[in-house]
């Protein structure tokens, strides 16, 4: 069995992508910054054949988790290196009644990102963005990589290649040889 294809995430341009969400979006939840961001990365890698943050994604019963995304927001400290959760809580307010909901401090530093990184996000802020709870959790358990993936394992970053994808090939020979160098 081959190991899984996972990223080191780039935590200063997650906080960035999760500013830019909260302005976008203003009290957003986890639960929608989790997908916008998945599927944001998912489309990013089926276009251009690399994610936006790198994210170690966990199948949980309510979908695809970004790892470190949750650890920033819940100020994990045994995860987080200290500079990192210092400047998420300078960047986002974390209201936490009736649920954890986020709002921004700051405009992100869209220099972190390239054009289509953003083409992505916005992307998946427009389709995601408004649906409820129970639709974003039907839909993402009929992604492969939800239902490949057993209860709270790491999810191979190749099954978010999807079957379709002319370049499906390319695009996993390429993560194959690059991604455990890449930090984004």
């Amino acid at each position: 069995m081959e190991n899984k294809i996972t990223y080191r995430m780039n935590y200063e341009k997650a906080i960035e992508a999760i500013v830019w969400l909260a302005n976008k979006y203003p009290d957003i939840d986890i639960y929608h910054v989790a997908k916008i961001l998945y599927f944001a990365e998912k489309t990013h890698l089926n276009r251009y054949g690399r994610p936006i943050i790198g994210a170690t994604y966990i199948r949980m019963d309510f979908g695809q988790v970004p790892s470190e995304v949750r650890d920033l927001i819940t100020k994990n400290t045994w995860m987080v290196e200290p500079n990192y959760l210092k400047r998420f809580s300078e960047s986002i307010k974390i209201n936490k009644e009736p649920y954890e909901k986020l709002t921004s401090l700051r405009n992100a530093d869209i220099n972190q990102f390239s054009d289509t990184d953003i083409e992505c996000l916005e992307e998946s802020l427009t389709k995601y963005g408004d649906l409820t709870f129970a639709q974003l959790k039907e839909i993402s358990h009929t992604e492969q990589t939800w239902i490949d993936t057993e209860q709270n394992g790491t999810i191979d970053y190749l099954l978010l290649v999807d079957e379709e994808n002319e370049d499906k090939e390319e695009i996993i020979e390429d993560i194959r040889a690059l991604s455990q160098y890449v930090n984004f």
